[in-house]
């Protein structure tokens, strides 16, 4: 059967009824709850902002990478103070027994020194019965290629070693170091047609072991591409076999692998447009065309997770659904026997996110890790870990009781100045201001859309990306509805290279209306006043 074929036969029975493998009257977000009500916090207390982890577990511990930084909340591939860490936890305890900060920018080693630029999105591997080898990548975007490295952790001595060795890709035309261009142009051989990037290119899924070979998903994120690698005994080599980035006119990236009973691979891809697609092979190498898929009806722009444990699939994928108005803050984990037929063991709902999850089973137990936060919009800020389950079980529920979260406070008044949030449909908040308005408010609304009216004459500023590449510059339209650019140097008004702004003004008349698309905020000032056009707001 055709890829194509096997996953219109696989969208149609996600409409089946599911196996009955719950007990009756099952609560999947009570039981989130109850998995919740136990996690631990496993950052240092000086970190601010992390994110990504991946773990494994060796005897009574577990060995938790992540990315983290001690400066703000949230993460960025363009921040170099983001550096790897580990935190090693007592799974008997759940104490955390030691961190080890284990690769930063420009960190001088016995063999190599990093260049300046963020250690990003850590990944971790047992190699043998007294190694633990650790992945990461060097960026600077925008500057140079990115690199995936290693480095290797002594299990018996518990200690790093003092070099770190740069991983590799094979694609069609040869080895090569770990890099996106070279990920790009196996890709641009079978027709990608999408630009190249420079940086994050991520080993991303969990590895996995299928008949005595270790697969893994690669993914390159700002270039929305997706590979299927084998692993190769060195551990250090990286085999694309195949890629799925079909359809282009979706933004797929950061996968989750894994193998259905009949051999057929498939992969649950996030998508930046909307939700998630799903893709299928018989070979790794061919893939079909991605669709969306009943049983993830709602999903968010964010890492799946596809497991199997005891012969049990879980899929988990992020619900565009919001606590709170919290981005990221429900999470489905679905269950199938057969990768067919699925029903929901656990929903984690929480204004605290529940964000990049991994679980791994380790001696009858599923652990899991996963990000969250309380205050930044990014809830970007530590990492959690602990028990999801001892393999395959339904935790007791009666008498257990709802998370009752407390109600949320009030967004910040929009006021230009650092760490108020900008957008009503993003979670961005403000790095920086132009002087000029500093401390001034300004007008909160939609990221893709602006519409307003001026109720109040007076002085009118505005900001939009600067004209660069990949920016959402406005300039154009803002000169042609009157504005003049203010000469005063650029911002970083959020993280991102393209969201470094320029500052406009112009004398506004009361009775104008104003349209914008992505992106531009506009900032009243000397009596200046904006309403919102009744159709607008319907």
């Amino acid at each position: 059967m055709k890829p194509t074929l096997l996953l219109c036969g696989l969208a149609a029975s996600f409409l089946l009824a599911a196996h009955a493998e719950r007990p009756p009257n099952w609560d999947p977000a009570l039981a989130g709850d109850i998995v919740m009500r136990r996690l631990v916090n496993v950052s240092a207390p000086q970190v601010k902002g992390a994110h990504d982890a991946e773990f494994v577990c060796v005897g009574e511990r577990a060995y938790v990478v992540a990315e983290a930084n001690d400066v703000k909340a949230g993460e960025s591939a363009e921040w170099p103070f983001i550096y790897a860490t580990m935190s090693i936890v007592n799974l008997r305890t759940l104490a955390v027994e030691k961190i080890i900060d284990f690769a930063k920018s420009q960190q001088v080693f016995a063999n190599e020194t990093l260049p300046e630029g963020a250690c990003f999105v850590p990944r971790i591997l047992q190699k043998d019965a007294r190694t633990l080898r650790c992945y990461f990548t060097s960026e600077s975007p925008g500057k140079r290629q990115s690199q995936m490295w290693y480095r290797d952790f002594d299990l018996e001595r518990g200690e790093f070693l003092p070099t770190i060795h740069k991983a590799k890709l094979q694609i069609a035309s040869g080895k090569f170091d770990f890099q996106p261009r070279y990920l790009h142009a196996d890709a641009a051989g079978q027709g990608f047609t999408k630009k190249a990037c420079d940086s994050a290119c991520f080993i991303f899924d969990s590895f996995k072991w299928f008949d005595g070979t270790l697969y893994v998903a690669l993914n390159n994120f700002s270039g929305k591409q997706n590979a299927f690698a084998r692993v190769h005994d060195d551990l250090e080599t990286f085999e694309v076999l195949g890629h799925f980035n079909e359809p282009q006119s979706q933004q797929l990236s950061e996968s989750a692998v894994n193998r259905l009973p009949d051999g057929t691979w498939m992969a649950i891809c996030r998508n930046d447009l909307g939700n998630y697609h799903f893709t299928t092979s018989r070979d790794g190498k061919t893939w079909s065309t991605a669709t969306e898929v009943p049983q993830v009806p709602n999903g968010a722009n964010s890492k799946p997770t596809f497991d199997q444990f005891a012969g049990v699939y879980y899929l988990g994928w992020q619900e565009a659904t919001r606590i709170q108005g919290v981005s990221r803050s429900v999470f489905n984990v679905d269950i199938s026997r057969d990768g067919q037929s699925w029903e929901r063991k656990y929903r984690f709902e929480t204004p605290k996110s529940f964000q990049y999850p991994t679980f791994h089973e380790h001696e009858g137990v599923i652990w899991l890790c996963a990000t969250q936060g309380d205050h930044d919009p990014s809830r970007k800020e530590r990492i959690m870990f602990g028990k999801l389950e001892d393999t395959g079980a339904f935790e007791a529920q009666a008498g257990q009781p709802r998370i009752e979260w407390p109600a949320p406070l009030p967004d910040p008044p929009a006021v230009m100045k650092a760490g108020v949030k900008l957008f009503l449909d993003r979670e961005y908040a403000i790095a920086e201001v132009p002087e000029l308005v500093r401390d001034l408010p300004f007008h909160r609304t939609s990221i893709e859309r602006l519409e307003v009216t001026v109720a109040h004459s007076g002085t009118l500023f505005a900001l939009s990306p600067t004209l660069r590449p990949k920016a959402a510059s406005q300039e154009g339209a803002l000169r042609q509805a009157g504005f003049t650019k203010v000469d005063t140097p650029e911002t970083q008004l959020f993280p991102g290279e393209i969201n470094r702004v320029s500052l406009y003004r112009k004398d506004a008349k009361a009775g104008e209306r104003l349209s914008f698309s992505k992106m531009v905020v506009l900032i009243p000032a000397e009596g200046a006043q904006l309403a919102i056009p009744a159709e607008a707001g319907q």
